[in-house]
């Protein structure tokens, strides 16, 4: 998977500008599904959300009636700072 180290704005105001986060090898996005009848849940996978739409249909074929999942992704975001707005201490 490629990676933008340097990707289209998710919102400006003024010279603050939020991005997505990619330092220190973070992942684009962080998965992890939770059964909504028994609460188990996947464990939480970096980039490929298809992993958890395995262990949902997977865990319903081992578990017949759990049939609805809640699916939680994290991302991660930086605010990158323009020069007219330096940082505060």
């Amino acid at each position: 998977m490629t990676r933008k180290t340097d990707g289209d704005p998710i919102h400006r105001v003024g010279s603050l500008v939020l991005r997505t986060d990619t330092s220190d090898d973070k992942p684009e996005a962080r998965f992890m599904v939770e059964c909504e009848d028994c609460n188990e849940t996947s464990d939480p996978v970096d980039d490929v959300q298809r992993i958890t739409e395995v262990w949902a249909v997977n865990h319903t074929a081992d578990n017949p009636g759990h049939e609805q999942y809640q699916l939680t992704t994290h991302r991660f975001w930086r605010v990158i700072r323009g020069p007219s707005r330096p940082r505060r201490r």
